[in-house]
């Protein structure tokens, strides 16, 4: 009983209850920004499409210019319920690579989407789980989707919610 009383007259703590983590919405990335890094900002779209809810994810979809005739989009995916190491250990990615993207860890992968579209993305911790950029190439002209993304990337990192501390 000493013990107790010990513990509760040392007693400091903040009441209430933990806050938990907010995820970061990938649709606060401004028009402004969207068209510094070459994407179309008229263009966006939120979510995973009519009547699909996919709880642990935020979703946004940028276009590159060219009206219906875009040559890729960009998807920004957020979640505060999974981290960089998930990404990691996915079954699945291919040509992985390890990289820091504006002084964080970032893991570059591609997946086997099909032979019409090729994608690549870079998952990047934030505080608050982990952000995914996603290009979905739908032109076959060469163009490296991995290079494409990591441009994008290092042009919106500033968007993003900073780094684990």
């Amino acid at each position: 009983m000493a013990v107790l009383g010990l513990l509760a007259g040392c007693s400091g703590g903040v009441e209430g209850s933990p806050v938990a983590a907010e995820r970061w919405d990938p649709c606060s990335i401004t028009p402004e920004q969207i068209a510094a890094t070459g994407l179309d900002p008229e263009y966006r779209d939120e979510g995973w499409g009519k009547g699909i809810e996919i709880p642990d994810w935020g979703r946004c979809v940028f276009h590159a210019p060219g009206g219906t005739a875009y040559p890729y989009g960009l998807d920004v995916t957020s979640s505060e319920k999974f981290t960089i190491a998930d990404a990691r250990g996915r079954d699945g990615n291919l040509s992985v690579r390890e990289l820091q993207v504006g002084g964080r860890d970032a893991h570059m992968y591609k997946t086997e989407t099909g032979k019409s579209v090729r994608d690549c993305s870079i998952a990047l911790e934030v505080s608050t789980g982990v952000v995914v950029f996603t290009v979905v190439y739908h032109t076959v002209d060469g163009v490296d989707s991995c290079q494409v993304v990591l441009r994008h990337v290092n042009d919106l990192e500033s968007a993003i919610p900073a780094g684990p501390k």
